[in-house]
Formats: structure tokens, sequence, C-alpha cells
């Protein structure tokens, strides 16, 4: 039987977004209308793709701060590529750049032994400058090339691409992060390093690996993005790092590592909308939605720590 700490950590996602949900509900009705769910399912998917990599960084212990950056230079990588490669083949190569993006993170972190903190801190001040380098400081716009909306406008299977590429997203993460053997090592690693390493586990190998799974997440968060803007723009993506860890660590990812939650990782991204759209609905203007935010963000922190002394408790 589970105890109340890992009841806690499962399920209190779910009850938070569904309560916060009939709250809006009750306050603007608006909000429950079927264009509305697919715009918050939609609006989700930036952060909610972004997320799913993440989990698996946090999961193993650590976390990467330099998304944001990554998520400017692809919207710029696009912007610059897709009147030249089209849609399809500027994103191949903007996941091939966020690859090798991800994997300089990991060999950082890896190679040179400086934690993820301070590894990721400065690939995030070194990406967005290689963006706006490569823009020299300017917009990229694609009006003249529609392609790229397909990423937003379009549909796979009659459902809105950005849902659709969400569920592909997430489906493919449980599936990797439940049942084989790199998901196995994650939750090793994160639990205990140490003893990962000496049971014969790869751990600079899937650490560097964790972080190309970050960056490649990025990159398609980076997609949508580009296709709702249709602007290539190094400056895009402050604070996108802070909104994803939220959004991870609400879900249910232990903060300390050792633990994940893919599923409840989407929930609370689509908690965070939730909250974005209702109170853009009751007209309360965008400092309000970063005053919560940045609320949310604190009772995430304070949710893990909750939980990391019940379980210590338990032991």
């Amino acid at each position: 039987m589970r105890g109340p700490a890992r009841l806690l950590e499962s399920y209190f996602v779910y009850l938070v977004a569904a309560v916060t949900l009939a709250v809006f509900a009750l306050l603007t009705p608006n909000i429950l209308t079927g264009a509305n769910i697919i715009n918050l399912l939609t609006n989700a998917a930036t952060v909610a793709i972004a997320a799913a990599g993440m989990t698996f960084a946090i999961t193993a212990g650590g976390f990467d701060l330099s998304i944001g950056s990554i998520l400017a230079l692809t919207t710029c990588v696009l912007g610059k590529l897709v009147p030249h490669l089209g849609a399809w083949g500027a994103v191949a190569v903007a996941l091939l750049v966020g690859g090798v993006l991800g994997a300089v993170n990991g060999l950082i972190v890896t190679r040179l032994r400086i934690q993820t903190f301070v590894a990721t801190l400065s690939t995030m001040i070194v990406y967005r400058g290689l963006a706006l380098i490569y823009t020299a400081g300017r917009d990229a716009t694609l009006y003249a090339n529609l392609d790229v909306k397909y990423f937003t406008a379009g549909a796979l299977l009659g459902v809105p691409f950005p849902i659709a590429l969400t569920l592909l997203v997430f489906l493919t993460a449980y599936a990797v992060y439940r049942w084989t053997p790199f998901g196995v090592f994650v939750r090793g690693i994160g639990s205990n390093q140490v003893a990962a390493q000496v049971s014969g586990i790869p751990v600079d190998a899937v650490l560097i690996g964790v972080f190309v799974v970050t960056a490649t997440t990025t990159v398609l968060s980076g997609t949508l993005l580009t296709s709702q803007l249709l602007t290539g723009n190094g400056r895009v993506g402050l604070g996108f790092e802070l909104e994803v860890i939220t959004a991870t660590i609400l879900g249910g990812t232990s903060l300390s590592g050792g633990r994940g939650n893919v599923w409840g990782t989407l929930v609370a991204a689509l908690l965070l909308t939730i909250i974005a759209n209702g109170l853009n609905l009751l007209g309360l203007a965008d400092p309000y939605q970063r005053l919560a935010k940045g609320l949310i963000f604190i009772v995430a922190l304070a949710l893990d720590s909750l939980l990391r002394l019940l379980r210590e408790r338990r032991r």
C-alpha cells in the first residue's frame, strides 16, 4: 500500500489541476468551450514538450538552464533556413544543432566535472550569444514562407499538430522512462551516482544522452514557437527554463533525483497554461500572470522539499 508521500507525489498535481479548472470555470465559463480547450492544449505544448526532456534531466539528478537559449537559437536557425531548405529540412538541421548543443552540455558536465548549474548557466549565456550573432541581433522573419505554419495550424490524423506532437513525445518519453535500460539507468544515476558507477552503469554516456534528449525536445518546442511567431529571434525564451523546471517539479519529479513522473509533468504544464489562460480571460494583465508563475515555482519547490522529508521519515 502506498504511503502518504507517494500518494501526494503521484496525484497532487492532478487534484490541483482539476480544482483550478473548476474554479476558473465558475469565474469565467468561456474556459470550458471547445475552442478554448483546444487553445489550452495547443498553448501548453511548447512548455510540455521541453518539460518531457527536463523530466529525464532532473530524474538523473541535474537540470538544464540553457534550454531557453536553445529555444531562441532554434527560432533563429529556422528563421534563416526555412526559406532555403523548406520547413522540414530546416527542422532536421535544427534538431542536429540541438543534439550537438546538448552533447556539449553533457561533455562539460561529465568530462570537465563541472556542476550542472554552473555548466548550463554558462552555456545559457553562450548559446543566446550565438543566436544573436547568427541573426546579427535582427529578426529573421518568415512571413513570405508559410510552410512552417503547418506546425501550428496543421493537423495529424485530424488532431491539431501541436497536440499530436505533444502526445507522441510523451508516449515516447514514458516508454523510454519505464521500459528501456536508458530509463532504468537514469533513475539509478539520480538515486545514487556512485552506486550506479560501481554497478557498471555507463554514467557519463547516459548523462550526455540526457542532455541530448533535453535539447532535442527543446528544439521541438522551438519549432512550435517559430510557427506561431513566424520569426526567428535571439531574445525569445527568457525565463523559459524556469517554466519548464516548474512544470517538471510540480508534476512530481523529485529535484533530488531518482524519481520522475512523465504524465505528471504533462498535467503540470497544462495547469500552468490553465492558470495563464484563466487570468487572461478574467482580464488580468501579464504582471499578474508572472506573479502567479513565480508563486507556483515556490510552491513546487516547497512541495518537493516536503515530499523529501516525508520519504526520509519513512525510512
